[in-house]
């Protein structure tokens, strides 16, 4: 694991200000913020152990986790289709054009 947040070889993903901004909503919550911080060493363990296979299969549950909490919560099966989709960068400019018109893309 990288100690300094502000490497050179950093996706820009998973930059050191894209993470405070998605851990911002942690702020009042702790205990939640710690939790979550022991899902992500546990995932990094297994990548270090050779078990990338468990350890992505985890991070794919945690993004489905995600869902509710998000726009996409809203549009039924559909929503959960595109959603994985939007987080993936992979939707069409139909899919996107339709978020629009539905209130949830901007």
């Amino acid at each position: 694991m990288h100690n300094n947040p502000n490497t050179d070889s950093e996706s820009p993903t998973l930059d050191h200000e894209d993470w405070q901004i998605a851990f911002k909503a942690y702020a009042n919550f702790p205990d939640l913020a710690f939790i979550l911080a022991q899902h992500l060493h546990s995932a990094n363990k297994l990548i270090e152990q050779g078990q990338a296979a468990e350890a992505m299969a985890g991070i794919d549950r945690a993004i489905g986790c995600l869902m509710p909490y998000t726009r996409f919560r809203d549009i039924g099966e559909i929503g959960r289709k595109i959603y994985l989709l939007a987080v993936a960068g992979n939707l069409s400019p139909e899919h996107e054009d339709k978020l629009r018109e539905l209130g949830l893309w901007e």
